[in-house]
């Protein structure tokens, strides 16, 4: 029996062990939930007389839930206290709902199309297909802030696949069941879900995007509850330093931030390009072929990459150029370089890196920058 939903707030039970087969264990009554619709399944712990065993998760197989568990203490009987793991579940519940309003809202406002959710207990995910801006997604946010204002019940129940209405979210393509679990936010939202849900709005508290990012879909990074208040509070708290500290006015700071990283952009570009045409190494001869190196921390990387390209082209040479601030030194020379003896210096001081034919970069740690720089600079001299 499903007791999860009947009553998501069921924290205990008293049940039966029916199976325990490779580690999972069916039950005749159970309040784990098996995970579905993006919502990962609940843990818990099974305890009873000179037993205690850990829930890790559970799955739905050929009509049974299948409980994973581990033994913490003695050996399981045939019945016992099913515990559930509550703070997880219910801000996973929160999550859930919170995922209903936030994608209606958006979809309410822009053409939008969903396409899954993530569910986690500290932030959770929306993909949706569609081009929404910042501005938009604060427009949504209000819209779906105002509905958990308003302590709107929810409601849970059956119907035929067949006879749903266009006015419900669902992927058919997906549904195998022909009863579907619809869940309804009232005059609000209509959803095809098997996730479990709080019993209205009001217990959401606060909604709040965190961050969006377009890759193959749109995904849109999400808070709920005291994690939101919290994440909310502590950037409240940034803008007020930003204000006390630095005099800029709250009304200002998108400019001031704006500002700073369109010169920090043309000053990186300054930077390559001085690095790039005027950089200068320090330089020895041996049989013919000269070493020049450097390991000056003021300069872009990529900038004195091409600058060492470009002196490559001309003269027959080994470069070598280490960046602390960045943790890096680059080789780069006119012919291949000895690799055996490079990996037998990363392997006495447990180096990363690597490269092909006349190139090669190691990761250092800032502590022996200075040591393994000059030591590499010996080899090559």
């Amino acid at each position: 029996m499903e007791l999860f939903y009947e009553d998501p707030y069921l924290k205990e039970i008293d049940t039966k062990v029916l199976e325990i087969n490779n580690n999972y264990i069916v039950f005749e009554r159970t309040i784990i939930y098996p995970g579905g619709g993006g919502q990962p399944s609940d843990s818990g712990y099974f305890i009873g007389d000179g037993f205690k065993a850990r829930i890790l998760n559970a799955k739905r197989e050929n009509g049974k839930i299948l409980h994973k568990y581990q033994i913490l203490d003695g050996n399981i009987s045939d019945h016992g206290k099913l515990i559930l793991d509550w703070e997880r579940r219910y801000i996973l519940m929160k999550m859930h709902t919170g995922e209903h309003i936030l994608y209606r809202s958006i979809e309410n406002l822009f053409p939008v199309k969903f396409q899954k959710v993530e569910l986690g207990e500290n932030e959770s995910s929306l993909f949706i297909n569609g081009n929404i801006s910042i501005d938009d997604i604060s427009r949504a946010e209000d819209l779906a802030n105002s509905i958990i204002e308003k302590n709107l019940p929810l409601k849970f129940y059956y119907g035929k696949i067949d006879s749903i209405d266009d006015g419900i979210r669902i992927r058919k393509d997906r549904i195998k069941e022909e009863n579907v679990r619809i869940v309804e936010i009232e005059n609000f939202d209509k959803s095809a879900c098997t996730g479990i849900h709080v019993k209205s709005t009001g217990e959401i508290g606060l909604i709040f995007v965190r961050s969006i990012r377009k890759s193959d879909f749109f995904e849109i990074k999400f808070l709920v509850g005291g994690i939101a208040k919290k994440f909310v509070l502590e950037n409240a708290r940034i803008m007020r330093k930003l204000y006390l500290n630095h005099g800029i006015e709250q009304s200002k700071i998108e400019e001031k931030v704006s500002n700073a990283l369109i010169t920090n952009e043309k000053l990186k570009k300054d930077l390559f390009e001085i690095s790039s045409n005027m950089f200068a190494f320090e330089s020895v001869e041996k049989n013919g072929k000269k070493l020049y190196y450097s390991d000056f921390p003021y300069a872009d990387i990529k900038g004195v990459e091409r600058k060492a390209r470009k002196m490559l082209e001309n003269e027959n040479a080994t470069i070598i150029y280490g960046n602390e601030n960045e943790n890096k030194i680059f080789i780069i020379s006119s012919s291949n370089i000895d690799k055996e003896m490079l990996k037998e210096l990363m392997e006495k001081y447990d180096l990363k890196g690597g490269g092909q034919g006349n190139y090669f970069m190691i990761s250092i740690k800032k502590e022996y920058f200075k040591k393994i720089f000059n030591e590499i600079v010996e080899k090559f001299s």
